[in-house]
């Protein structure tokens, strides 16, 4: 992937709609983004529905997509997806650095 993530940033940026959002069943949500975090908060996820982001122990972090499976999509060569996935996560990345100098 092409882009720099500063885990920091993006725990800040979880840590803002955690405590600045509403409470959803699942979790929090703010500005259409939702974070959830697993039992033991070594995980966290953020998601706007389109993307995904998992942020593990030790920094880690994954993107999910809503298209994860190249062979599922009809008519997209495998670049054209892949750009198409790298647009989803840039667009993502966008959304929580407004949300970040917003709140």
């Amino acid at each position: 992937m092409k882009n720099n993530v500063d885990v920091r940033t993006l725990l800040s940026v979880y840590e803002k709609i955690k405590t600045q959002g509403h409470t959803i069943d699942f979790g929090s949500e703010l500005d259409g983004i939702q974070c959830t975090e697993n039992q033991d908060g070594y995980c966290v996820s953020m998601s706007d529905g389109t993307v995904s982001l998992d942020i593990n122990f030790h920094n880690t972090y994954h993107f999910h997509t809503r298209n994860e499976d190249p062979d599922g999509v009809i008519n997209q060569t495998t670049t054209e997806f892949h750009n198409n996935n790298e647009a989803q996560i840039q667009a993502f990345l966008k959304k929580l650095e407004v949300l970040d100098q917003k709140y």
